[in-house]
């Protein structure tokens, strides 16, 4: 053993205190030191487990931060302030009141407001939204434009009943004319009101000759209300043959009558006896046989001394379609 290795009895210096410590008391520290460490390394971890098993179960039931509902919307248009709600999977309540200080459509209330931490299973968040006052003065509308009135009332919660178009010369197009509730009258929400509004005019064109397919476009696409009538005609059937109005200024959603060509219908009949007739003998048999395409051809002939009828084509007796073409052959005295 060299002189340079302390043994046992053999003193250490401690710089801390001043003092020695032998070799087995270093010894004993150091194990103890050990033993606490360890002690605290197991307690850190099952710390740790139960963090994150608590972490995980926190996650695991779903939370989310309430969002802000809209300000106001659109029960016209029929949009829904549950959509955004609906997304997040958070249970959504919707409910109108009557607000004299809340625009008729605006957000009244919101429980829970936004930013609310809240467990995705629990809810609904109410929404309340104003239906608009429970009651108003009725504004006064005459001579405004429609659609404008319409916003007025709506915003009072006045619901719009029969509308009656009237002519109105003094006025423009789409102007209110009268309602059934005067001005400055107390009216509660939901009431009804029946108003006349002037005419909106439009320029109806000719449309004789075009097909009853055309013409009832034209009409429609002009807020005009047709109605046909077929009538037997020498025009090509389906076409126009007149109308009512004419060609004129007419107020939209006019009745516009439109008489249309009727279609010939097509029978089976028999060519009349008209061979020793005169011309005009001849055409008004076979008009009255029901025949409409008649046509004369003369011919010269040594055997007549007057015109009369010689033959018919088709024959005499024969059965052909009524739209057929009858000739009638009339023998005229040859010219010297």
């Amino acid at each position: 053993m060299s002189d340079s290795e302390p043994t046992q009895a053999q003193e250490l210096p401690d710089s801390s205190k001043g003092s020695t410590v032998t070799s087995s008391t270093v010894t004993r520290r150091a194990l103890k030191l050990k033993k606490r460490r360890r002690r605290n390394a197991l307690i850190g971890s099952g710390l740790g487990v139960l963090v994150l098993a608590g972490a995980a179960t926190y996650l695991s039931l779903g939370t989310v931060d309430v969002p802000q509902a809209p300000r106001s919307h659109s029960a016209v248009d029929k949009d829904d302030p549950c959509a955004g709600f609906d997304f997040l999977e958070i249970n959504c309540a919707l409910d109108f009141k009557n607000s004299s200080t809340v625009p008729r459509d605006g957000l009244i209330s919101q429980y829970p407001s936004s930013g609310f931490h809240l467990f995705k299973p629990e809810g609904p968040v109410k929404l309340v939204y104003s239906s608009g006052p429970a009651q108003s003065k009725f504004p006064d509308i005459i001579r405004q434009d429609y659609k404008s009135s319409l916003k007025d009332l709506y915003a009072i919660g006045v619901e719009v009943g029969e509308v009656k178009t009237v002519e109105k010369d003094d006025l423009g197009p789409n102007r209110v004319v009268r309602a059934s509730v005067e001005p400055g009258e107390i009216v509660k929400s939901g009431a009804k009101v029946n108003l006349e509004v002037s005419a909106e005019t439009v320029e109806l064109e000719d449309l004789k000759g075009k097909t009853r397919e055309q013409a009832q476009l034209d009409l429609e696409k002009l807020g005009l209300d047709p109605e046909f009538i077929e009538e037997p005609s020498t025009e090509p059937a389906g076409t126009v043959t007149s109308q009512s109005p004419g060609a004129e200024t007419v107020a939209k959603g006019s009745k516009v009558t439109v008489k249309v060509a009727k279609a010939e219908e097509i029978k089976s009949l028999k060519v009349p006896n008209v061979v020793g007739l005169k011309e005009n003998e001849a055409q008004g048999l076979i008009a009255s046989a029901g025949f409409t395409n008649i046509a004369v051809v003369k011919v010269e002939s040594s055997k007549v001394t007057e015109p009369l009828v010689s033959s018919v084509v088709p024959g005499e007796g024969r059965t052909v379609r009524s739209d057929s073409n009858v000739v009638i052959v009339v023998s005229i005295p040859e010219t010297k």
